[in-house]
């Protein structure tokens, strides 16, 4: 199996990359963003901005903090955080919420991430099916699902070039 995870040799043939919750991915807000253990991580793949009042400051210091992270992920205030983040060379997403349904999320949104967690049943039902899964796929960069799922459609996901968030 092709599995990289952030100790695997870059000489590998890489396919699917696992991005471990706490430490490869990692949310910060005003509640966290001067705890030291947070800081204490070396290198941080993934972070999702999740400030309640967004500012230029508060992002430039958080790319600041953290210059090897290239890649964010934002889920409200996304009209400010684009005016901000596209100054940047810094890759984003927008993640789905519980609120918007699949087909409107995906219509306004072309940089996604997918949390298959905060879908309604429907839309998840529709999305984990073996033939839609793998043209999602085709479309996106970043994915998270429980660890239930992940096993269940893990021989769709270890042929994808993407990054896969098992939920803990």
């Amino acid at each position: 199996m092709n599995i990289k995870d952030g100790n695997a040799s870059e000489k590998e043939a890489i396919q699917i990359k696992l991005t471990k919750m706490g430490t490869d991915y990692v949310t910060i807000s005003e509640e966290n963003i001067d705890d030291p253990a947070l800081q204490a991580i070396s290198k941080i793949h993934i972070i999702k901005l999740d400030f309640i009042n967004p500012t230029r400051e508060i992002i430039n210091s958080i790319m600041m903090l953290y210059p090897k992270t290239n890649r964010y992920i934002i889920s409200d205030n996304i009209r400010i955080y684009n005016s901000i983040l596209k100054m940047t060379a810094k890759k984003y997403y927008v993640e789905n919420n519980e609120i918007d349904g699949l087909i409107t999320f995906l219509r306004k949104n072309n940089k996604i991430f997918i949390n298959v967690n905060k879908l309604t049943e429907h839309d998840k039902w529709f999305i984990l099916d073996d033939v839609i899964l793998a043209d999602l796929l085709n479309n996106i960069e970043v994915i998270q699902l429980s660890r239930y799922d992940f096993n269940l459609f893990e021989h769709i996901l270890i042929k994808w070039n993407g990054n896969v968030i098992i939920e803990k």
